[in-house]
């Protein structure tokens, strides 16, 4: 508010100043009062005019005297700026239109009163003279776009910015750890889960590495695994694994504890049974159990507790040394033998290897022992090769000295080789001495066996199948006989059937048949006999009755015996009917006996069709190729030809008579030639088309006559369809009787051209004369030349009238056209006296040489 021109004068052009902020007493302190901030920010004036100074005349009251006084404001400015709190030094438009602050020091808003919103590491404040006041950048790390500011924070550690929604599994008021259960091994890299197992960690959150911190008996980086020789992870940890040695292979599994069994063992520890097919668990046994041999025929076995463990050896020290040893397996009826046979043996009973001859199955997957001596280490063999051989295979295996032998000083250098008789490839010769064989076997005892006596597990006692015998059921029971003849005990047994005809062989299963009977089993009869051999009686077979005892067989269904080696050309149960296309009776059942002839019906039929002739009369039933006849001799009606033609081209072929032309049925045709019976004037063999001077061949009534003009016509014939005669040269017309145009002149040579002048005629059409009908100033036969007093003009083709002046002499001129064809003068002769005539008649006439004479017909 201000009274300064409150008084009488000045009387006009008084200035009324007025500032928000100026002359204030906080003016100075500007920075520190808030009221004097929020003053300066007024956006609203007030004027007030209180009274009009009249100069006393209001005392006089006068109306129109205080009416004639007034006051007014003559110009009104108000000055401002914006106010953006010291962030900002002008203003702009927005998008509305409206005025606001160009902020600056990362603040925001329409006055510049607050911070950009990644901008709130401390409280927004006003610039001052002294400070600007700028907003500061949040601290995410690299890892939030966003962040909050936190005054709690900020009183405490000086920077108020909380990061939110943290990138990358980070945590923290700066994003600058990873969140709970996670872990980095540097600030760099991206945090990632602990994934620690829940059950086996001690607890969720990782090390810097991401290791977990495991329970007892837990392993793993995650600890979700159990320690060798721990099974089962549960929160009380894994629990010990309990697998028997002696089945098992390594330790159990760490999931559930289940024991990795040999390959012939079973149970959940791998202590409960062998497998089915096995038996005899040791723990030096790579499969556990040892796989039943049997000879293939069972897997139910045991281990015997009649046998005890002996060893079967040589030391060489009596008899003649061998430089070489070959194992060999020899098969024999029964048996399959293990036997040494070494390079030389001698022929004495007691020679060495006599010893390992025999039967071995109670070596059955045992080691066979052979050992070296030389005078030297560097002698010795470094691998030897065992041969096996038997039943036409070969099988070898190379061996390496048994590891763990140290040579004793003193001793002769030895190398021991073990062969499993599983091992087993090329003979390999060696010159050291070999000083010892050893063979593990077994030995039957009658007494039970003791402690003094070591037992012999790996010795099987099978439980054989029905059909089979023997400790390894390496024979057939009685009744039984091998499935493949002579294969010996690994062939299976089967029940030894000769259907009661005769005995068998145990080994080849052959029979001894009786009663008529033959085959491996006696299963069939003999050839000459029938009946059910597989009976079992002494009458299975009889005799058969058919022509000359051939064979024969019973139908088990109806009892009924039918021969099966007929002669040739008969048929029947007893032979007594001829085959299909044979005709005969060769039983003489309707008659005289007459042997089986082969049909005739002229190839007509299939042959391999059936019932194609009668079997008694021989005549023919299905004919084919269209013919018919008893012996298909005749082509059926509607089809012509020779039935008896052996080639397609000779035999019967469709009449095919034409419906138009045909005046009786289509199926009548002469059954040689073929041709079918026409209407009139119709021909042809199937009365297809019009006889020569006819056409328009309709159906039921033939055909009509051509009727060409004799004179206009080249021939009697015409078009078979529109009736076109051929016309003589010159004519026209369907019956050639008219001249064409242009020509004239009908007979018997044709029509003659008219040749009427194009330029001089009216029509190209000429009178029967052959004269032309000619324009106005052409004559002549074909119009071809001027009229007399008309001269040709070379522009335009036509004849023309000569001028005037020749008009005059017209008469002269004909005078001289007379005289010239009396005198039989030339044209040019003519011409020239006619033309003197005119000049001597008429001096002032005068023509150019280049002009045409007028009245002269000229030469066209």
């Amino acid at each position: 508010m201000s009274l300064e021109f409150s008084d009488i004068s000045p009387l006009t052009g008084g200035n009324v100043a007025f500032s928000t902020l100026e002359g204030r007493p906080s003016a100075y302190n500007f920075d520190q009062s808030a009221v004097l901030q929020e003053w300066v920010t007024a956006t609203d004036l007030l004027i007030s005019l209180d009274r009009l100074n009249t100069f006393g005349d209001e005392f006089f009251k006068d109306a129109k005297v205080l009416r004639s006084y007034f006051y007014a404001i003559s110009d009104f400015s108000v000055g401002a700026r914006c106010k953006c709190n010291g962030h900002g030094s002008e203003c702009v438009l927005d998008e509305q239109g409206a005025l606001v602050c160009d902020c600056q020091h990362h603040t925001a808003g329409v006055d510049c009163q607050k911070c950009h919103p990644f901008y709130q590491d401390r409280p927004w404040a006003r610039a001052t003279g002294d400070s600007a006041n700028q907003c500061m950048k949040c601290n995410c790390s690299g890892r939030a776009d966003a962040c909050v500011f936190d005054a709690e924070q900020y009183r405490s550690t000086g920077s108020g910015g909380r990061c939110v929604d943290c990138r990358d599994h980070t945590d923290g008021p700066h994003c600058e750890r990873c969140k709970e259960n996670h872990y980095r091994r540097s600030p760099r890299d991206l945090c990632r889960p602990c994934d620690c197992n829940t059950i086996g960690s001690v607890s969720l959150q990782c090390g810097a590495e991401g290791m977990c911190t495991c329970r007892p008996s837990v392993m793993g980086e995650k600890c979700d695994t159990c320690q060798r020789g721990f099974h089962s992870l549960s929160p009380g940890g894994c629990r010990s694994c309990d697998c028997e040695t002696r089945g098992s292979v390594g330790i159990c599994s760490t999931l559930d504890g289940s024991c990795h069994c040999k390959d012939n063992v079973e149970g959940q520890a791998c202590d409960r049974w062998c497998k089915p097919g096995s038996f005899n668990l040791q723990e030096n046994n790579p499969a556990g159990c040892t796989s039943c041999f049997c000879f293939g025929h069972s897997l139910a076995c045991r281990s015997s507790n009649d046998h005890a463990a002996v060893n079967i050896t040589s030391d060489f020290l009596e008899g003649i040394q061998p430089i070489m040893i070959i194992l060999k397996v020899l098969n024999s009826a029964n048996n399959y033998w293990c036997i040494v046979n070494p390079l030389y043996c001698g022929y004495h009973p007691e020679s060495f290897c006599h010893k390992f001859l025999g039967n071995h199955l109670l070596s059955y997957g045992q080691l066979l022992s052979l050992t070296f001596t030389a005078e030297a280490q560097c002698l010795l063999p470094h691998s030897v090769t065992v041969l096996l051989e038997g039943s036409g295979i070969t099988l070898s295996a190379d061996l390496l000295p048994q590891p763990g032998l140290v040579h004793q000083p003193g001793l002769a250098p030895q190398h021991t080789f073990t062969l499993s008789i599983n091992d087993l490839q090329t003979l390999s010769p060696d010159t050291s001495q070999l000083s010892g064989v050893t063979l593990a076997s077994a030995a039957h005892s009658s007494s039970p066996v003791t402690s003094s006596t070591p037992p012999a597990p790996w010795v099987e006692v099978c439980t054989c199948p029905p059909g089979f015998g023997g400790q390894f059921c390496e024979l057939c029971a009685p009744g039984y006989t091998r499935e493949v003849p002579n294969r010996g005990p690994l062939s299976p047994c089967v029940p030894c059937t000769c259907h009661q005809h005769g005995p068998c062989h145990p080994e080849t299963g052959v029979c001894k048949c009786a009663d008529f009977t033959t085959g491996p089993t006696c299963e069939h009869c003999l050839d000459g006999y029938y009946g059910n051999a597989l009976i079992g009686t002494t009458n299975d077979c009889q005799t058969c009755p058919c022509p000359d005892r051939t064979s024969c067989a019973q139908i088990m269904e109806i009892g009924d015996v039918v021969c099966t080696n007929c002669p040739s050309g008969q048929r029947g149960t007893r032979c007594e009917l001829c085959e299909d296309g044979f005709h005969g009776d060769p039983l003489g059942r309707s008659g005289l006996v007459r042997q089986c002839e082969r049909c005739d019906c002229n190839g007509n039929v299939d042959p391999n069709a059936l019932g194609v002739c009668d079997h008694m009369t021989g005549r023919c039933f299905k004919c084919l190729g269209h013919t018919e006849g008893d012996h298909c001799q005749r082509c059926r009606r509607g089809y012509y030809g020779d039935a008896m033609d052996r080639t397609m081209a000779g035999k019967c072929k469709p009449c095919d008579c034409s419906p138009a032309g045909t005046s009786g049925l289509l199926e009548d045709c002469d059954p040689q030639t073929g041709s079918c019976q026409c209407l009139s004037h119709v021909t042809g063999r199937d009365c297809g088309q019009c006889s020569v001077g006819f056409f328009n061949l309709q159906h039921g009534v033939g055909c009509e006559r051509c009727n060409c003009n004799p004179i206009g016509s080249s021939s009697a014939g015409c078009h078979p369809i529109t009736g076109q005669c051929v016309c003589q040269p010159g004519l026209e017309g369907r019956l050639c009787s008219t001249c064409r145009m242009g020509f004239f002149g009908f007979s018997s040579r044709g029509c003659r051209a008219c040749n009427c002048d194009p330029m001089g005629s009216r029509s190209m059409q000429c009178h029967t004369n052959g004269t032309c009908p000619c324009r106005q100033g052409f004559v002549g036969y074909k119009c071809d030349q001027c009229e007399l007093n008309y001269f040709h003009n070379r522009a335009t083709h036509q004849c023309e009238e000569c001028p005037v002046c020749y008009g005059l002499v017209k008469e002269e001129v004909r005078v001289c056209a007379c005289l010239r064809k009396a005198v039989s003068l030339s044209i040019f002769f003519s011409v020239s006296v006619c033309l003197l005539f005119c000049q001597n008649l008429y001096p002032s006439v005068s023509q150019s040489a280049s002009q045409p004479v007028c009245g002269v017909n000229p030469h066209r």
